[in-house]
């Protein structure tokens, strides 16, 4: 009853406030009084008050940037900010070609969750640079709608493709029809851009094959689509996978990657048991986005290959991968933990995708506010074990 009763009055109180400083008293204050929330809700604010100081304090860019660009973009640049900047000042990538007189084939960008969210601009900014675009996504009918809500002259240029990431079986499919369309009409894929994701399921789920659903769906799901789309791509081509902040709060634990109950489950390879939480799982999931960037660039530079391979926070921003929190922390999401509207967020998604090669010279960046980031410790991997040891286990 105590529980009850104190969690309904400070979330009474919460929705009530509309002073920003005084909510976030109030957020903390619950956070405080663990013994009276019970574990879900206090897990939950928890993470939330690390994503409202990760939007003022995380990732500083890396100094040294001096291009002109790189200047005038920022935290609160849009999808059409970072087009228009790059372009104005020659900086777009060299499969980039804005002369819609050219009698050539497009070149073809390939994204993942181009239906909702930040994948919607991010699919707008991609057909406004005359790429012809593969909008990959689970629910068609939703893609559907989602492509109608653009300008006519863009929709032309996209093709909607079925792809569901927890399920290997249609990986496949979708690569294989992927490779025989684009490759017989196009030659090549230019962009890859790996922006679909799961966030924070409060309960364990799985994929078809039975992987925690985050791992699986974020970072399996998106290795095998690579991987297989691979021989298709451009030699100066680029393979942007979308991670984010955190990462920094993500462990591997080798052991038992997808949180299997080892004491019921018949077929796991775990060796140790691993207690589900939501927010641990989501934050493994982007750390392993992060080091397979990484692990994909240490390849292909040893292969001697021009492809690009970064990753990217795109910011905390107010899409629907927030289903899963309960439905009063809402208001504190737009309000003081999200740092981004949704075309602000998927500036850096685009920058990504269409700033010229010489941004990146290193490979395996990791970006955030369109401008290359220090990611935390786990992520920077010095010495490339981490990523590498994670690449085995995914193959297997």
């Amino acid at each position: 009853v105590c529980d009850n009763f104190v969690e309904r009055k400070l979330q009474d109180l919460f929705q009530r406030e509309s002073n920003n400083q005084t909510k976030y008293d109030i957020l903390h204050i619950l956070v405080n009084i663990k013994p009276f929330t019970t574990m879900r809700t206090y897990s939950q604010l928890m993470v939330l008050s690390f994503f409202a100081r990760a939007a003022s304090a995380f990732s500083i860019a890396t100094p040294g940037r001096t291009d002109a660009a790189s200047r005038t973009l920022g935290k609160k640049s849009t999808h059409l900010d970072v087009l228009e900047t790059l372009n104005k000042s020659n900086k777009l990538a060299s499969y980039i070609d804005l002369n819609e007189e050219n009698d050539k084939k497009l070149p073809v960008a390939v994204v993942t969750g181009g239906n909702s969210g930040i994948g919607i601009p991010s699919i707008e900014a991609l057909a406004l640079a005359n790429m012809k675009v593969v909008l990959c996504a689970r629910n068609l009918e939703s893609a559907k709608e989602a492509v109608e809500t653009l300008p006519l002259s863009l929709q032309a240029n996209i093709r909607i493709q079925e792809l569901d990431l927890s399920d290997l079986a249609s990986i496949q499919a979708a690569a294989t029809e992927i490779l025989e369309i684009e490759g017989a009409q196009n030659g090549k894929i230019d962009v890859l851009l790996n922006n679909a994701g799961v966030m924070a399921p409060p309960k364990r789920e799985s994929t078809k094959e039975g992987l925690e659903m985050q791992f699986g769906t974020n970072h399996v799901g998106h290795h095998m689509f690579t991987r297989l789309l691979l021989p298709k791509i451009n030699d100066e081509g680029r393979i942007v996978t979308v991670s984010s902040t955190a990462h920094s709060f993500g462990q591997l634990n080798f052991s038992n990657l997808n949180y299997d109950d080892i004491s019921t489950s018949t077929n796991s390879a775990a060796t140790e048991e691993r207690s589900y939480t939501a927010w641990g799982a989501y934050g493994q999931s982007k750390l392993a986005n992060l080091l397979f960037a990484k692990g994909l660039s240490d390849r292909l530079q040893e292969e001697g290959s021009g492809i690009t391979s970064i990753s990217l926070h795109p910011g905390v921003i107010g899409t629907n991968l927030w289903r899963y929190t309960p439905k009063w922390t809402r208001p504190l999401l737009n309000a003081i933990v999200t740092d981004k509207n949704i075309d602000q967020g998927a500036s850096t998604n685009v920058y990504g995708c269409l700033a010229e090669k010489n941004f990146f010279p290193e490979g395996g960046e990791y970006l955030t506010d369109c401008a290359i980031a220090e990611p935390k410790s786990s992520g920077k991997d010095e010495k490339g074990s981490l990523r590498n040891k994670l690449w085995e286990a995914t193959e297997k």
